[in-house]
């Protein structure tokens, strides 16, 4: 990731080459803290947006909960996200009619249907 290797650049700077260790007085454990802390914001916010998404794909389609009920979205976006995205996908197209295409509106092309939930239309 972009901001990994940035944080990297920065803090190597101020890392003495004979012992490997953080230079005495440098800002490294500030920058090292900035780091911890976007990382943690990041990986917090994409488990909300999975979350969100899920409960509002679910609930839209009319799937109850199975598991873990009252909690079921905010563990699958936190323990599974990449095959909660990949479930959402696999329910919100038809893959095996229509090939995925990059860069499009919708991730499919222009032919495909647009799929309804509950009566809104998703774009």
């Amino acid at each position: 990731m972009v901001w990994s290797q940035l944080f990297s650049s920065l803090l190597s700077g101020y890392i003495d080459p004979n012992t490997g260790l953080p230079i005495e007085g440098s800002p490294f454990w500030s920058i090292y803290s900035v780091n911890i802390a976007f990382s943690l914001a990041l990986g917090v916010f994409s488990i909300y947006v999975i979350l969100k998404t899920r409960r509002y794909i679910r609930e839209s389609s009319g799937i109850p909960e199975e598991s873990c009920q009252g909690c079921e979205d905010c563990c699958c976006a936190t323990w599974c996200g990449c095959c909660t995205v990949l479930q959402m996908a696999r329910h919100t197209a038809e893959y095996e009619t229509y090939a995925g295409q990059c860069c499009s509106e919708t991730g499919l092309p222009v032919s495909a249907p647009q799929l309804q939930f509950g009566g809104a239309h998703i774009v």
